[in-house]
Formats: C-alpha cells, sequence, structure tokens
C-alpha cells in the first residue's frame, strides 16, 4: 500500500491534466520508535506461530487459544502496523 501522499499527488496532477509519470520512492526513514514497534511486531508474531504449533501426540489441529485472545492478539498487531506505516517517511523528502 502506497503512502497516502503518493495517491492526493496522482489524483491533483490528474485533476490538473498532467502527464508526468510518478515514481514511488526507493528508499524510506523510519524513527526508532517505528524500528522498535516493528521489532515488537515481528517478536509477536513469532510468539503466535509458537502457540499454535502443534506439541503433542493427538489432533495436531487443536490449539488451545480463545477466540478473544486471538482477536486481542491480531487487533495489536493491526495497530501497531498502522502506526509503523504512519510514522515511516521518503528520504527524498
Amino acid at each position: 500500500m502506497l503512502p497516502s501522499w503518493i495517491n492526493d499527488l496522482r489524483e491533483m496532477l490528474m485533476r490538473n491534466g498532467s502527464r508526468v509519470p510518478i515514481t514511488t520512492p526507493h528508499s524510506y526513514l523510519m524513527p526508532a520508535t517505528a524500528q522498535h514497534a516493528l521489532t515488537q511486531t515481528r517478536d509477536q508474531l513469532r510468539l503466535l506461530a509458537q502457540l499454535t504449533d502443534p506439541h503433542g501426540e493427538g489432533d495436531p489441529d487443536v490449539v488451545y487459544l480463545s477466540a478473544q485472545a486471538l482477536a486481542h492478539c491480531f487487533d495489536r498487531l493491526a495497530d501497531d502496523l498502522d502506526r509503523i506505516a504512519e510514522a515511516v517517511s521518503p528520504s527524498g523528502l
């Protein structure tokens, strides 16, 4: 997903009849807080993978997590990723 400012720029140029191709930046700046949040998100995904890994001889598809706990984990991950995406900016600006 492209940053909203790129879509806004495209819309503005299309309204003005411009045919200038718009390229996306090749590098981005990530603040230290966003880097920390991204690392935590990675760790949470690894924890979810470990929690859903079968550990017994029984049914390998049985996972002992409540739907509410799983929903909370995914909701938190989505919020973290939203904040990270908002914090990242193209390095050329």
